[in-house]
């Protein structure tokens, strides 16, 4: 399972699937995440993913195509902290509990 940061400063040197989580008040649902392949902040592939989805989905396809392509880490840049780890389907082996 690919590990997930959540530090900007604990970011790998290579490529990731980071997951930006935003609130738009105008926006159904009003908390949305976007997912993007990344490296270094730039966007190599814009396309990979929609534009817009359910925080909760957004978080199980980027897992998974981590997984699948083999990105050891997916970023999770949620500064306003809407998608906590206590909220998450799925868990880091290394987070603990309240974290």
């Amino acid at each position: 399972m690919p590990r997930i940061v959540e530090h900007r400063s604990a970011l790998p040197n290579g490529p990731l699937i980071a997951m930006h989580v935003r609130r738009d008040a105008n926006a159904d649902p009003r908390v949305f995440a976007t997912v993007a392949i990344e490296v270094f902040g730039r966007n190599p592939s814009p396309d990979a993913f929609p534009d817009r989805l359910p925080v909760a989905d957004a978080f199980l396809q980027a897992l998974a195509y981590a997984e699948r392509a083999d990105i050891p880490v997916v970023w999770i840049d949620d500064p306003l902290r809407l998608f906590p780890p206590d909220k998450r389907p799925a868990r880091d082996a290394e987070t603990k509990e309240g974290e």
